[in-house]
């Protein structure tokens, strides 16, 4: 996920996983080296589109909230509100119940 917040001229990138277990020592190495490429490339990424952004950050989302690389790299779910200032986690929420209900309507009627 990208967001370009025009306020303060930063271009942001996220990777997104659920954070839910432990990964291996391979992964992580993995996931590290993936956000430092992404931090070194994602200004002049940004140029390509016209976003002449004066700070560039790429972080990792655990949304259930198991880290796998510190802060302040990641993020958890229940941070992403206070991070974009904007209830973000909330939103993601209520669509979950909903989906989870549907799910759960749709299994009923088999």
């Amino acid at each position: 996920m990208m967001v370009f917040d025009s306020a303060d001229q930063t271009l942001r990138a996220y990777e997104v996983k659920r954070g839910f277990g432990k990964f291996d020592a391979g992964k992580i190495r993995s996931i590290r080296r993936d956000l430092a490429v992404t931090q070194m490339l994602l200004k002049s990424y940004g140029e390509t589109f016209n976003l002449n952004a004066e700070k560039a950050e790429a972080r990792i989302v655990f949304y259930y909230g198991r880290r796998s690389i510190p802060k302040p790299y990641s993020l958890t779910g229940p941070e992403l509100n206070d991070h974009f200032g904007f209830p973000v986690y909330d939103l993601v929420e209520e669509a979950n119940v909903y989906f989870k209900q549907q799910l759960y309507d749709l299994l009923d009627r088999i």
